[in-house]
């Protein structure tokens, strides 16, 4: 099977003298001819 997109150990935090942890160690793969979306409400953090 050939992978389109692969992503491993993404991490992502916010905030200044408080930090937050949007993502810690997430990994993702998408098949090559897959249709792949992301869902979720305003402010979820989708873009990130």
């Amino acid at each position: 099977m050939d992978i389109a997109i692969r992503a491993e150990g993404l991490s992502k935090r916010y905030g200044g003298k408080q930090v937050k942890d949007a993502l810690n160690g997430v990994d993702l793969s998408v098949p090559a001819g897959t249709v792949f979306g992301l869902l979720g409400p305003n402010g979820a953090g989708k873009t990130t």
